[in-house]
Order: C-alpha cells, then sequence, then structure tokens
C-alpha cells in the first residue's frame, strides 16, 4: 500500500495506479523523484516515479494497471531506461514510470560511493537520486536500507577522481572537449559543435558540484540550482556560460575564446579551493 504523505500533491489516479502496482510480487519499492520529490515543481513538472523491482514485470502486466487509470499511454519505451510514459485520466497529468533492477541500483551506488569511481558528466545522479526521493512504498525496507548508505559524506577520493576523469577533457588532453568544438567550427560542422559543447558542460558542472560536494541534481535548471544553493563558483560563471551559448547558436570562433575565459577562471577557483595539482597544468 502507498504511503499517504500529506505535503505531496499527487492525485486519486495515480494513488490508486501505484498502490496496484505495489501489489505485484515482482515489486520491492516504489520512489517518486525529480521536482516533484523535493517540491521544486512548476506547471511543467510531470511525476517521475521509479519501480524498484526483483525481476522484470510484463509488458502485459503493466498494461492492466495503466489502462485502468490513465488516457494515453506509450509502453515500454526504451530510448533511456524501461519506462512508460503516461497522461492520468484525473487531471491530464503525466506521468513517467521508470522501472529498475534493485541489485543493479546497489551496484551502481556502490561504485560511486564506495568505490569512488568517476564518470564524465552526472557523476553522482544516481546517489541524488535516491537520497533525495520520497519512498511511497518498501515491501521489505530496502529502499530505506539504501538511502541510509546514500546519508554519508561525500567522500574525498570521489571528489579528487571527479577532477582527475573531467578536468583533462576541457582542454588539457588531446581527446579535449575544447580542440573538437575548434575543429568543428572550422568544418561548419554546427551539429557537432552543439554536441560537444553538450558534454563540455557535462564535465564542467561535474568537478563544480563535486567541489562543492553537493550531489549533481541532474541536467535541469542547474544555473538556478546553483544560485539557490548559493554555491561557491568561479567568478562570472554565468556570464561565460551564457556567452558560449550564445555563441554557439551563431557558429562564432569567440567559443574558443569564452570557453578559454571559463577554463582560466576554473582554474583560479580551484587554486583558490586548494585543489589545483600540477598536472592540471
Amino acid at each position: 500500500m502507498i504511503r499517504k504523505i500529506d505535503d505531496l500533491e499527487m492525485n486519486n489516479d495515480i494513488i490508486e495506479m501505484l498502490n496496484d502496482f505495489s501489489e505485484l510480487r515482482e515489486v520491492e519499492g516504489i520512489l517518486l523523484a525529480g521536482s516533484r520529490a523535493v517540491k521544486t515543481n512548476d506547471k511543467f513538472s510531470d511525476y517521475d516515479v521509479y519501480v524498484y523491482l526483483s525481476k522484470d514485470i510484463s509488458v502485459d502486466e503493466r498494461r492492466k494497471i495503466t489502462d485502468k487509470y490513465c488516457s494515453y499511454m506509450e509502453l515500454d519505451n526504451r530510448f533511456w531506461e524501461t519506462e512508460d510514459d503516461v497522461t492520468l485520466k484525473e487531471g491530464n497529468v503525466q506521468v513517467e514510470i521508470i522501472y529498475r533492477n534493485l541489485d543493479w541500483i546497489n551496484d551502481s551506488l556502490d561504485r560511486t560511493i564506495v568505490k569512488c569511481e568517476a564518470d564524465t558528466g552526472y557523476t553522482t545522479c544516481f546517489w541524488s537520486n535516491i537520497k533525495n526521493s520520497v519512498i511511497l512504498y518498501d515491501k521489505a525496507g530496502k529502499l530505506n536500507k539504501l538511502q541510509d548508505e546514500c546519508a554519508v559524506p561525500y567522500p574525498k577520493e570521489l571528489k579528487e577522481n571527479i577532477l582527475k576523469k573531467n578536468y583533462p577533457l576541457l582542454k588539457s588532453k588531446m581527446p579535449a572537449y575544447y580542440y573538437q568544438i575548434e575543429k568543428a567550427l572550422k568544418r561548419d560542422d554546427f551539429i557537432s559543435v552543439n554536441h560537444r559543447i553538450a558534454a563540455f558542460f557535462a564535465s564542467y558542472f561535474d568537478i563544480i558540484f563535486a567541489v562543492n560536494e553537493m550531489l549533481h541534481p541532474g541536467e535541469k535548471k542547474l544555473l538556478k540550482i546553483i544560485r539557490e544553493r548559493d554555491l561557491r563558483v568561479p567568478v562570472d560563471m554565468d556570464l561565460n556560460v551564457g556567452n558560449i551559448l550564445k555563441f554557439s547558436a551563431a557558429g562564432d570562433f569567440k567559443i574558443l575564446e569564452e570557453i578559454d575565459l571559463l577554463i582560466n577562471n576554473l582554474n583560479a577557483f580551484l587554486k583558490k579551493e586548494g585543489l589545483w595539482n600540477e598536472w592540471m597544468k
């Protein structure tokens, strides 16, 4: 049975639908994540629901439930993870139901929190997702245990590994995004410019959140979150980011000058934070 949480805005259809899911033997737990969970939602926000499983639920079983409560359904979308994207009959509200294996998320968290392995961008997103979610159903207390494991200090080794993995990709190594962007500009390949700038920012913001020992919240509202949390950031970061995006749209070589400014300001910031290393030269 889904826990009733008074300050969560959840209509009857979503509550009843999730109650039905909670009765399936494969379901170990259900989390509400995203902006709805941390109460930063706006009128455009959908519901991000994560259903944790001991084994897969068939599409037919899922359809039996969603048919009762949804006016529109796209079942078994697998563009990123396995999910059902639906619109509730009541209130015309959109819901993303993402299905995850419980062993898989355990392994992912162990890799990040215990082994301190970094990714190229978004390193601590899964950690953030679990820690900041609201448990709606927890059959055997396994999600509670996961959240307890997430309530640990940010490992110093993880911060260092995020820097080692992502900083060289900004400009200091041959495969760095800066040089890929430069080459794409020379080719008038604006699609590639856009693609590489997105990757550049993924690594850049992974560094910013790591320095602040804040778990990465995902790809949305980053500058807004940074301002609201009053995080420590390099000087002129907002200005540099805005200019890079503006020059990107125009295919302007000034992008490279602005990236240099952004990196130079990041270098000064890392020195101020006591995180500068000789290998960063």
